[in-house]
């Protein structure tokens, strides 16, 4: 069965989630040792600056979450660290949500599965990871990757830098190749150019202190240029982030007509996030020229937010399927071996009594194959309604063994205990 143990931000504070960290040259070793726990048959670390969980395969879980929680709080040096906790589907259900990203900072952000990877990747390679892990983790990666492709929800951003890039997308199509200016440098020009960026603009960075515009651009490949040079960034840009105040006849309505001249009519964004306004809203009668201000991104800040809700909620309709999916097969594997030891039991019994009774009216086989259909069915008829039980205790987690243990008994039987984790 599947296990899940560890903290997160909203559970342990940064100091404690760094003395749990894993990583570095010490983490082979470390991995080992928790492999080697009681009750532990198969374990992989996810270790980021949000969380540090474990997750194992164990036929005997109680054990293991026990020994995994021991050496959690021992390692952080807080006995009562509060711990997440987790057994089977629900266990599958946080670490689905943890690689689908329903559980970062930023609902959506791409890194997570690749950190999660990468920490199943380590393990892997430390030897501590086996058939089971790897059956969960290949569902794992399956179901993430449908919540990204099925959803939209590493499409719908919500920052002021997502919002700046999605609206120069609308108005410009796509931004490969075209070529942005971001006149400041403080948090919003920042946000803004990672974004214009990340979708393939070149950047310029003019700022009043040129150090600053520096520092941005090498955060973004890009260009630090003076104050003085804007009047001619204008003229190649496609989009303009105005991020600061400004003075430049460009940017007033006498002027803009000239800068269109020059730049022979090419659509120019001007994205005005300077508190007051820099760019004067007359500006957008000007052809070719479109401007739009903090009021517009945020509302297309809502738009996203809304559209980022219903991606969740989409997402988690996924999820729930996978696990109503993970939790049946789970259950099919645990009772599977005590339902097969008692039908074979049954039908043993069966079979003796058929052929002790032929025997006795004289060996027609015609008897026989008739008699053999009749205690076939008597059988399956019996059993039927155990085995559905059986199913069922096959769910419950904590449970569900007690009773798997007494049919063993009742019926006379021995059956070897079912897999960790559904394939």
């Amino acid at each position: 069965m599947l296990v899940a143990i560890g903290v997160d931000r909203k559970r342990a504070s940064v100091a404690s989630r760094e003395r749990l960290a894993a990583a570095g040259e010490d983490l082979p070793s470390l991995l080992r040792s928790y492999a080697a726990l009681d009750g532990v048959d198969e374990l992989f670390v996810l270790s980021t600056c949000y969380r540090v969980e474990v997750y194992a395969a164990s036929t005997c879980p109680s054990a293991a979450a026990a020994s995994l929680a021991g050496a959690l709080r021992r390692r952080g040096a807080d006995p009562e660290l509060p711990l997440l906790d987790l057994r089977g589907p629900e266990a599958f259900r946080h670490l689905v949500r943890v690689a689908a990203s329903l559980e970062s900072g930023v609902v959506g952000e791409p890194q997570v599965l690749g950190q999660v990877k990468e920490a199943f990747g380590n393990s892997a390679e430390a030897g501590t990871v086996g058939k089971e892990l790897s059956s969960v983790f290949a569902r794992v990666l399956r179901v993430a990757k449908r919540v990204r492709s099925e959803t939209a929800i590493g499409r719908a951003g919500i920052s002021w830098g997502h919002a700046s890039a999605d609206l120069a997308e609308k108005v410009l199509g796509p931004l490969e190749g075209r070529h942005a200016v971001v006149v400041g440098a403080g948090e919003m020009a920042r946000l803004s150019a990672q974004h214009l960026h990340e979708q393939g603009m070149t950047l310029a960075v003019v700022n009043r202190t040129l150090a600053n515009a520096e520092a941005l651009a090498r955060e973004v490949e890009g260009e630090a240029l003076p104050v003085d040079a804007l009047a001619e960034e204008l003229i190649r840009a496609d989009v303009a982030v105005v991020a600061a105040p400004v003075a430049l006849e460009a940017l007033e309505p006498s002027g803009a007509r000239a800068l269109m001249k020059r730049r022979r009519h090419r659509p120019l964004l001007l994205i005005d996030l300077a508190v007051p306004r820099a760019v004067p809203t007359a500006l957008g009668d000007v052809d070719g020229i479109y401007v739009c201000d903090v009021d517009d991104l945020a509302r297309i800040q809502r738009q996203a937010q809304e559209a980022r809700s219903s991606a969740v909620r989409d997402a988690e309709r996924i999820i729930d399927d996978e696990v109503e999916h993970f939790a049946r097969a789970l259950a099919e594997r645990r009772a599977a071996p005590i339902i097969a030891a008692v039908r074979h039991r049954a039908s043993e019994i069966a079979r003796e009594e058929v052929e002790r009774t032929v025997r006795r009216l004289g060996g027609d086989p015609e008897l026989e194959r008739r008699l053999d259909a009749l205690a076939g069915a008597i059988v399956s008829k019996l059993l039927h309604q155990p085995s559905v039980r059986l199913r069922m205790a096959g769910q419950d987690v904590e449970g569900g063994d007690q009773l798997m243990a007494a049919a063993a008994r009742i019926f006379d039987v021995q059956a070897e205990a079912g897999p960790a984790s559904p394939a």
